[in-house]
């Protein structure tokens, strides 16, 4: 098969970036490993919990062991389905803070500060709630609205983090970005709004839009040092898709290194340690992975209903009744109701910390599986990280898995950080508006004071908040992978568009980031073509 373009992936960015070629009238072939999004669980905001680790949707990755971590293997979900992470995430949208952008800029990413990605934020969404209009988008294809129903143990979260000195923010995504301020959310009416119910739900209707599923991309097709296409795997044949301008790789952080690396792209020593012919010798591919690694405070609750309880039999029956004929109710629900974003010292130029609230808690021992007692949680995310991980290929099989080695808290920064929000949150929790309904810390515990018994709990309790990035980053540096125009240094007729080009964590949620991405990635496409 051959088109003007051949995406791989159908993740947040590849669907958008398939919609928006594919309205130029250009022909555009999309590629996905897994099913369509005909899973019901999918489009219900709270049947989430059921994906996490459904093998039918999601990649179910796991990290290496490490020191760092006590030796842990984390589970990693992604979306494998179309729509990607955007079909099982927690619905969260957060730009990021402008002070991300323009550091991405000075970095040498030019085009990227925030004054130039703005436009393309504000051309992704419609915010129901309207908001500001020089911040704030209206008519684009992702539909953003606060939160639809609040549990009046969130006010209280609000309330205590004001009376601990937050102030507050009616739009954590507009002007102003510190502050505890209540959580947007990507949706389609009462549904989950994942890029593809929203970018593909027109598109997939053109003549000139192919979209294949259940095909697993293979290895890249090279015609010297121009991509020409790629295999990929479907019903245990391998095909070819041919793309007479460009291959754009939309793989995600852990795919798009991957098949870069199973295709000869990347640090030659590693490729020829497995066998892999050398097309390019690119130092940077897998290098430079960050993620958000999270700690959880909870608190069992008294006297005010939690989600632990109301997700339960038999509460949950009149939710569902609730949910089919007004759209509101715990099924409404993603993961954070609340947020606050704040300094972990003084002298910041932006906040490094995400402090986000949840009225319900989950299990400490079971994966994904809320508490059986009522409880509130609050988790503690150091938003810019300085700790850097690799996802490296380990067979010259394109469907082996690749190893992932996060290096969680490798750095003095990062602990010192994770320490501070922990005091925030502690402080929030102890307000008279959340004291009244505490029955007590049960994580870390009330015994974990000093830092070192902290980090102890950190290490040993501590997991991903699943916003890994970086892996493929933007720059002109010489372990950069692609160059500010998304294009793969080196190379001719490929581009990687996904959250792996970002050469340093945004603060806070990494979805609406990654859309972004790709509608200017799209854009500039688009301008070459032309």
């Amino acid at each position: 098969m051959r088109a003007d373009y051949v995406v791989v992936g159908a993740g947040s960015a590849g669907c958008t970036v398939a919609s928006r070629l594919s309205e130029t009238g250009a022909s555009v072939i999309l590629l996905e490993a897994g099913p369509s999004d005909w899973h019901p669980m999918i489009h219900i905001p709270a049947g989430m919990r059921s994906l996490i680790r459904n093998p039918l949707v999601n990649w179910n990755y796991t990290t290496e062991p490490e020191k760092g971590t006590n030796e842990r293997r984390m589970e990693w979900p992604r979306g494998r389905v179309m729509g990607g992470s955007s079909s099982i995430n927690g619905m969260l949208y957060v730009r990021g803070a402008p002070a991300d952008f323009d550091g991405w800029a000075q970095m040498g990413c030019r085009g990227w500060s925030w004054d130039d990605v703005l436009p393309y934020f504000k051309k992704s969404e419609h915010y129901v709630q309207g908001g500001d209009p020089a911040e704030r988008g209206q008519g684009g294809p992702l539909k953003v609205e606060d939160y639809r129903t609040i549990l009046p143990l969130t006010h209280r979260f609000v309330e205590a983090a004001q009376q601990a000195g937050f102030p507050f923010n009616p739009d954590l995504n507009g002007k102003q970005r510190s502050g505890v301020g209540y959580s947007q959310m990507t949706r389609r009416g009462r549904l989950r709004g994942s890029t593809a119910q929203t970018y593909l739900r027109e598109a997939r209707r053109r003549p000139n839009l192919r979209i294949e599923t259940e095909a697993q991309g293979g290895r890249l097709i090279f015609e010297g040092k121009r991509c020409v296409g790629v295999t990929f795997q479907r019903g245990g044949s391998l095909t070819e898709a041919r793309a007479d301008r460009e291959v754009i790789v939309s793989g995600g952080a852990i795919n798009s290194p991957h098949i870069l690396q199973i295709s000869g792209i990347g640090p030659a020593d590693h490729l020829r340690s497995l066998g892999i012919p050398v097309v390019h010798d690119l130092p940077g591919v897998g290098a430079n992975l960050i993620d958000h690694y999270v700690i959880r405070i909870v608190h069992r609750v008294q006297g005010t209903p939690t989600v632990n309880e109301i997700a339960r039999l038999p509460r949950v029956l009149p939710e569902i009744v609730r949910f089919a004929f007004t759209g509101k109710g715990a099924l409404t629900f993603g993961v954070t109701t609340a947020q606050v974003f704040c300094d972990s010292r003084e002298g910041l130029v932006s906040p490094d910390l995400q402090l986000l609230f949840t009225p319900g808690s989950t299990h400490p021992l079971k994966f994904g599986e809320l508490d059986e007692q009522p409880g509130m949680s609050c988790v503690v995310c150091v938003v810019k990280p300085d700790s850097r991980g690799t996802i490296m290929a380990t067979s010259a099989d394109p469907f082996a898995r690749p190893a992932i080695k996060p290096n969680y808290l490798a750095t003095r920064t990062d602990e010192q950080a994770l320490l501070a929000g922990t005091r925030h949150v502690r402080r929030v929790f102890a307000q008279a508006a959340l004291a009244q309904h505490s029955l007590g810390e049960t994580q870390p515990g009330p015994g974990l004071e000093s830092d070192a018994d902290l980090l102890a709990y950190a290490r040993r309790s501590g997991n991903t908040l699943y916003h890994p990035v970086g892996t493929c980053k933007m720059g002109e540096d010489p372990t950069a992978v692609v160059d500010s125009r998304l294009r793969v240094r080196g190379l001719e007729g490929l581009r990687v568009i996904d959250a792996s080009v970002m050469p340093t964590l945004t603060t806070g949620n990494t979805n609406a980031p990654t859309i972004m991405i790709a509608e200017k990635g799209a854009a500039m496409i688009v301008e070459n073509a032309r």
